[in-house]
């Protein structure tokens, strides 16, 4: 009987196979490249391998970027191992190994998601090997999931489709890439570097994601940059009730449909408006009497939050700690293979039913650590698990993809072993676990109508009662809150007759939006649909966004590396450079649509559809290389006709400093 050989992603990943299978690696085994037992070999990929050639291994005229050559489509396209001693070294030892007569299965144990199929099908694919294939599919890195993910690992023709997307992904990207980084270059590389003043004609990097994520960026400091501020008025009135002597402050609420003029530009959710119209108002509430209209006591439970996506995750870290969302994900997948967290690169919010099963044994694990005892303890206190199979908020079959939510496994954590960003990603993941399991928390809201000749003054509430899943979590103030009152408005009574003691003008300026943090701006490319004003689309798109989670962060990180945007190291705000900027413009001129989030959007949900068996990878890629052709052309009819000189347009900006 001949021996199994399993092929991993990374070495670190190997070493869990390797304990599970009873593969001892030595420092020679790690020097060698793989390790063996009587039955077993283990060895390991460095993440990519294998790369798609660039366009002179078709035809060495490639080699120099003219716009004639374009586009470049290669009927069958071309790998290479990438230019790497060690990469090639380890490449050879796993043909190698892959070729040897005494192997019977190959199992592949690369990371379970498009990436890690794309991995091993390139390495299998370029070995020669004819070996039956069995792929490794888990969630976790513990040692139960990995028994449990080989003895159930389904023949690779299982996967077919999910390769198939991942080989399309690979060649939009390349077509995206090689075609329109060298016509814009070829077109306007002299006109950039004009603009920025560089002595070498520029390389335009062009990408499906890269360039509408900059366009999303760009698009906003424009809007910041063009924002013209308006003030508006509002009125308050500072009440004192006559029966229970309480001195409260209300905010007026002017009735939908009066004469009265309201601003449509108000924000925060209130209703502005002239400063003239506002004390003319004034003038005819002075001296009338005031009474307490209405006074509305209710109870208000607000349910813990929806477990972590790494988009999610990315996003709170960067809130909380300033973490940029690479270095997140970075640390996310540390944990992960340090078998303390689920697989990280997932979208998915919810659980599948089957792991529900596990959370006694994941709570028995974090009650072991000092640092959640306590909480987990509560937990038990409460009496039977609150998240059950049928508990559809956190549990559903029909919304999980490739993998569930993130959360915590069951092997107890030293926390004292992890760096200090491992320490604040694991402490997120798990507190966010635990809080589903306790109650919701209740608020006491209160809302006072008060009444001054017609006019509705409100004044607002709220105070914690139960705070429930609370308890886990640091809760700061939210904007909402701002205007709530302290005082005890509860004690009111309907009808009470007030004094009013004074009027004011509550003056509002409106405010230009937000720019981007990169947390916000992972969570803006998860949630593309938003900018889609196409209903239907919108409604095909609403599962795919712009990018994938496994790739999201490394787009942001490369428009930071290229200079097309800045991040801010202590703020994580995010900007774009005058290069990025005039990037978006000579895009916007001449084929606009590689900044619509829509179309990008819309590409991802091919990929996927091709997965889903929703569509075939030929109609996929016809449809590709027909959007490559026709926007190439395109691209060259604008240059003839509409030459850009970007000097000139920047200056008219006033963006170039002489």
């Amino acid at each position: 009987m001949g021996k199994n050989l399993y092929i991993t992603e990374k070495p670190s990943v190997a070493v869990s196979f390797a304990t599970v299978l009873g593969v001892n690696v030595s420092k020679s085994d790690r020097a060698r490249g793989y390790a063996e037992s009587k039955d077993s070999i283990i060895t390991w990929c460095f993440g990519h391998l294998i790369t798609l050639a660039f366009p002179d291994a078709y035809n060495e005229a490639y080699k120099q970027w003219r716009v004639d050559h374009l586009p470049i489509i290669p009927e069958e396209y071309k790998y290479i191992v990438i230019d790497n001693d060690g990469t090639k070294k380890q490449f050879e030892t796993i043909k190698t190994l892959m070729l040897r007569e005494d192997i019977d299965y190959v199992y592949s144990c690369t990371d379970s998601g498009r990436e890690g199929e794309y991995i091993f099908r390139l390495v299998y694919e370029h070995s020669g090997s004819t070996k039956p294939v069995k792929r490794v599919w888990v969630s976790s890195q513990t040692e139960d999931a990995i028994k449990e993910g080989i003895r159930s690992a389904k023949d690779i023709t299982h996967y077919d489709y999910l390769s198939q997307a991942a080989y399309s992904r690979a060649k939009e990207d390349w077509l995206f890439g090689m075609n329109f980084s060298r016509i814009y270059t070829c077109l306007y590389g002299r006109n950039l570097s004009a603009l920025l003043k560089e002595s070498k004609s520029s390389v335009i990097a062009i990408g499906r994601v890269m360039t509408c994520v900059l366009g999303l960026v760009t698009e906003r400091e424009l809007e910041i940059r063009n924002f013209v501020a308006k003030t508006h008025y509002g009125i308050t009135a500072d009440f004192l009730s006559l029966d229970n002597k309480i001195e409260y402050k209300g905010k007026w609420a002017p009735e939908r449909g009066k004469s009265i003029k309201v601003d449509k530009e108000a924000q925060d959710g209130d209703r502005y408006i002239e400063k003239q119209e506002a004390e003319a108002v004034i003038e005819k509430l002075k001296g009338k009497e005031a009474k307490v209209k209405k006074v509305e006591i209710k109870s208000k439970k607000e349910q813990p939050p929806l477990l972590f996506n790494l988009a999610e995750l990315q996003s709170e870290a960067n809130k909380k700690f300033k973490l940029p969302v690479d270095k997140t994900l970075e640390t996310a997948q540390s944990l992960y293979e340090k078998k303390l967290i689920t697989y990280p690169r997932t979208d998915c919010r919810v659980l599948s039913t089957d792991v529900v099963g596990e959370f006694p044994k994941v709570l028995n694990g974090l009650f072991l650590n000092p640092a959640y005892k306590d909480i987990v303890s509560r937990i038990k206190d409460f009496g039977e698990l609150k998240v059950t199979k049928s508990t559809k908020r956190y549990v559903d079959d029909k919304k999980v993809t490739d993998h569930y939510a993130l959360i915590p496994t069951y092997v107890t954590a030293d926390l004292n072993k992890l760096s200090e960003n491992e320490k604040k990603i694991y402490n997120l993941v798990v507190k966010r676990f635990l809080a589903i399991f306790y109650p919701p928390a209740v608020y006491n809201t209160v809302r006072v109508e008060t009444e001054v000749a017609e006019e509705i003054f409100i004044t607002s509430s709220r105070t914690l009662k139960e705070a429930g899943w609370k308890e886990v979590y640091e809760v700061s103030k939210s904007k909402d809150e701002e205007d709530l009152t302290e005082v005890p408005i509860h004690l009111l009574s309907k009808n009470e007759k007030c004094e009013t003691k004074e009027f004011g003008l509550d003056e509002k300026e409106t405010k230009p939006p937000s720019r981007y943090t990169d947390g916000s701006l992972v969570i803006t490319m998860e949630k593309a649909g938003k900018f889609i004003e196409d209903e239907e689309l919108r409604e095909q798109i609403k599962t795919s966004g712009i990018g994938t989670s496994a790739t999201r962060a490394g787009i942001i990180k490369k428009l930071k590396d290229i200079g097309y945007i800045n991040i801010n190291s202590k703020t994580q705000v995010v900007t774009p450079t005058l290069k990025g900027e005039a990037i978006v413009e000579l895009v916007r001129r001449t084929a606009k649509e590689l900044l619509s989030p829509s179309l990008t959007a819309s590409w991802e949900k091919g990929l996927a559809m091709i997965e889903n068996k929703e569509t075939t990878q030929e109609i996929f890629e016809k449809k590709l290389c027909d959007y490559i052709n026709r926007t190439i052309e395109k691209v060259k009819r604008s240059n003839k006709s509409n030459s850009i000189n970007l000097i000139r347009l920047f200056k008219d900006a006033a963006l170039l400093k002489e």
